[in-house]
């Protein structure tokens, strides 16, 4: 699943805009998101401290390739190409480290999650 993508996507539908945030207003709900997920992945899904870390170094990995992506790629189309490769590695690797069904639960959570955030907006 496209947990990050899908974490980006809503901090542009939080009560202010994300444009109209100060940096470190950012950083704070950027550390507050991954907070909450880094405590459900540990009580809910049980997944251990190695773990925790290697699914965080995945989604760096992941974050700085996309920019990467949109840096060099020529087209939207290439872009788009790379980062649909990009998507399918990172969820494969999540998959190895939680299993496939904690990972399809873990993104049923971020869903509900940014969904609750929209909702709490409207």
């Amino acid at each position: 699943m496209l947990t990050l993508v899908l974490m980006t996507l809503s901090f542009s539908t939080m009560a202010q805009k994300w444009t109209d945030l100060s940096k470190e207003e950012k950083m704070m709900k950027l550390q507050s998101f991954r907070d909450d997920n880094q405590k459900y992945m540990k009580d809910s899904l049980k997944l251990s401290d190695e773990q925790r870390t290697d699914i965080d170094n995945v989604n760096i990995c992941y974050l700085s390739t996309l920019d990467r992506i949109d840096r060099y790629a020529k087209t939207d189309a290439d872009k788009e190409k790379y980062a649909k490769a990009v998507t399918a590695a990172r969820s494969a690797q999540l998959d190895a480290i939680m299993g496939v069904g904690k990972h399809k639960q873990f993104a049923n959570y971020v869903v509900a999650k940014l969904q609750k955030a929209d909702a709490a907006m409207k």
